[in-house]
């Protein structure tokens, strides 16, 4: 598979050959439908009223609101791996982040307790 600008082409082409919306409020809709569909799944984590949690539903859920951001993100010419680049590494990485003042963190580390925002 390529990056992820070449994915998000992709994305952008099959969505269009199966005649998929492009208007961007809609997308939006879409895109939080997905999301409340992610948030179902990590409920079955805890609750005993679910089924049980299966990571390849989560997946699939994952990768369907992957999706439509790629979409919006492309309906709006945004190259998303220019835009994480620009924002999340570089600008973000300028910033002081008090909640790893205390932790230190190599770059290809990985701590699921790291507190984001």
């Amino acid at each position: 598979m390529g990056d992820l600008t070449d994915l998000q082409r992709r994305i952008s082409f099959i969505r269009r050959e199966r005649g998929f919306t492009t208007d961007p409020v809609r997308m939006m809709v879409l895109l939080s439908e997905e999301v409340g569909e992610i948030a179902a799944e990590l409920k079955r984590t805890w609750s005993p009223n679910y089924a049980a949690f299966d990571p390849k539903r989560l997946s699939d859920e994952l990768a369907d609101a992957f999706v439509m951001l790629a979409a919006i993100a492309s309906e709006f010419n945004v190259d998303l791996a220019s835009a994480v680049d620009s924002k999340f590494v570089r600008k973000d990485g300028e910033r002081e982040w008090r909640s790893a003042r205390s932790l230190h963190v190599t770059p290809d580390a990985t701590d699921d307790t790291h507190p984001d925002g």
